[in-house]
């Protein structure tokens, strides 16, 4: 076997792997209901969200946001550092705000 011969089995070697990885690539992205990110959790019931949030002294926070699959509920929790636990801030129904 010779140079040239040698390298084209690298190439077609190496097209083989780029090939797998995209289609892998290709697959997490075509795949439902997948979140891409750490902080979701979804499940059949509810979809669960932290997300940076204004404070009230301007300064962001992190704010839990929880939604209710069966009723279209969403209600968001902000902590409340002095008494260790977090409080609800608003509960909004998703079809006020985006109809039926």
């Amino acid at each position: 076997m010779n140079r040239i011969q040698t390298a084209c089995f690298c190439l077609i070697a190496s097209a083989f792997v780029l090939s797998a990885i995209l289609i892998v690539r290709i697959d997490e992205k075509a795949a439902p209901n997948t979140a891409q990110a750490d902080q979701v959790i979804a499940l059949p019931a509810f979809t669960m969200m932290t997300a940076r949030t204004r404070g009230s002294q301007g300064d962001g926070e992190e704010s839990l946001f929880i939604l209710d699959n069966n009723t279209g509920v969403l209600v968001v929790y902000a902590p409340d550092i002095g008494k260790k636990q977090i409080v609800p801030i608003r509960g909004i129904k998703m079809s006020d705000v985006f109809g039926k």
